[in-house]
């Protein structure tokens, strides 16, 4: 829940100074491994330095490393940017998300990921919310390795602080995910919104939130077939409310291992575009991963 402005301009550079210079490049890396089929993934490697920290719960039942991402303060302020290097090994299997939505304040903010995956990554942060006059980039890079390597990945964002009169009103928003094989590209999602290039509010139309959903590789098959289902449109007076588009990602032709399925949702509430979300996530127990959404509540 926002619980309204993070202070005055004064209060955040004094917290900044107080968080020194040096820690608002906050960078992080985890390794996941699992040495025995038989036992559970775990985290053999974690660390990470302000306005980053990992916070590693359990779910019983699941055999899935997790890890719930958490910035300094709840969001981002001018000059924070964070880097974070992910390593999954063979035959483990890592969920990563975050605690609640990243908000991003005035200013200029980056979060970047860079993730070598030869078991499954399970990437599922919330929707990130950019309040007046910020900047934000975020990058998420994806190498899987070998044949057997898997990725969900989630990115999505909403209007903002709708709710005090910061409807879209952000500086700019851009955002780009690289998907491949061994160095082969599989996939290319990149999305950019500036307010230079005229009201972003106006070419967003009726929607609050927005956020895409993919699924690649032979570990997930499960959650591709989730993501697959049919295309939704929820009419509600005269305007719809959710609109979801799925497909099947294209693959190099005789390369079943990098099968997968790609879902973009638009909706009028950011509540709406989750519970969605969760409709094409309902197969994850399957690969045995929980749902985060679900399970943090």
């Amino acid at each position: 829940m926002d619980d309204g402005p993070r202070g005055t301009t004064a209060n955040e550079t004094n917290e900044a100074i107080g968080r020194g210079q040096a820690e608002a490049a906050g960078r992080g890396s985890l390794v996941a491994t699992r040495p025995d089929a038989r036992m559970a993934s775990t985290l053999s490697h974690a660390f990470a330095t302000s306005p980053l920290r990992f916070v590693r719960p359990t779910f019983p039942g699941s055999s899935a490393a997790a890890v719930c991402l958490v910035t300094f303060g709840g969001g981002l302020v001018d000059g924070d940017t964070v880097d974070l290097d992910v390593t999954v090994d063979p035959g483990a299997t890592l969920l990563v998300f975050t605690q609640a939505t990243t908000k991003v304040f005035r200013g200029r903010a980056r979060q970047s990921l860079r993730a070598r995956v030869a078991g499954t990554l399970v990437l599922l942060p919330d929707p990130v919310a950019c309040f007046r006059d910020a900047h934000y980039t975020q990058h998420v890079d994806v190498d899987l390795q070998g044949p057997s390597a898997s990725c969900v990945v989630l990115d999505g964002f909403t209007s903002g602080r709708a709710a005090y009169g910061e409807r879209w009103a952000f500086g700019s928003l851009e955002t780009r995910t690289v998907v491949r094989r061994d160095g082969k590209k599989l996939l290319h999602e990149a999305f950019r919104l500036d307010a230079k290039d005229g009201s972003i509010a106006e070419r967003m139309d009726r929607f609050e939130a927005f956020a895409t959903l993919f699924a690649i590789g032979p570990g997930v098959a499960p959650v591709r077939a989730g993501i697959l289902s049919h295309s939704r449109e929820h009419a509600r007076g005269a305007d719809g409310a959710l609109v979801a588009a799925p497909s099947p990602l294209p693959v190099p032709r005789r390369d079943s291992t990098s099968d997968g399925a790609i879902v973009r949702i638009a909706g009028t509430t950011p509540l709406g575009v989750i519970d969605e979300v969760q409709r094409r996530l309902r197969n994850l127990p399957e690969i045995d991963v929980v749902d985060p959404f679900t399970a943090r509540h």
